[in-house]
């Protein structure tokens, strides 16, 4: 019979009453001996998720210090990359200005040797020019020569004069 406290007071389509064979001791007796190991099961299966989960928490921690790591080097690498760029632009601009100081040097050396040149050839034009005179001024100065010690000497001497002075434009 079912006790009060599980039966309604209003009534129901459904029985109240269920007629169900005596309950067997042994059963009952085996049901608690495997109550333990159920719990057993459990605590063990408790242990097996803390496990696990101690696992996980130790590989999130590995991941994160590798990540750490990683970013770390990279980093670094574009620290150096960086110090780098730095000197190559230090480089190249020393490089740049060696290339301007150079290119005004040749252009002050090509500019000297094209007044070098200019005067090279105004010096060798006065050279002629000099030259040129200095034949004239001779051949002046035999002619004065000749004609005046022609007057004073007789017509042999004036000849022998004369071929001197013949001899030199020769």
């Amino acid at each position: 019979m079912i006790p009060q406290q599980f039966t309604s007071s209003h009534p129901s389509i459904f029985p109240t009453t269920f007629t169900s064979p005596p309950l067997d001791l042994s059963i009952l007796h085996q049901l608690q001996e495997l109550t333990p190991c159920i719990s057993n099961n459990s605590t063990s299966d408790e242990a097996e998720l803390s496990l696990h989960d101690e696992r996980k928490q130790r590989r999130m921690l590995s991941n994160r210090e590798s990540a750490r790591r990683s970013r770390m080097r990279k980093q670094r690498h574009l620290d150096e990359l960086w110090s780098q760029v730095l000197r190559l632009r230090t480089d190249n601009h020393n490089l740049i200005q060696k290339l301007n100081d150079m290119a005004e040097s040749h252009d002050r050396v090509v500019e000297e040797n094209a007044r070098l040149k200019e005067e090279t050839k105004d010096l060798q034009k006065k050279l002629m020019d000099v030259q040129v005179d200095n034949s004239y001024s001779i051949f002046s100065d035999l002619d004065e020569l000749s004609c005046n010690s022609a007057h004073l000497h007789n017509d042999d001497s004036s000849n022998h004069s004369l071929t001197p002075s013949t001899n030199l434009l020769h």
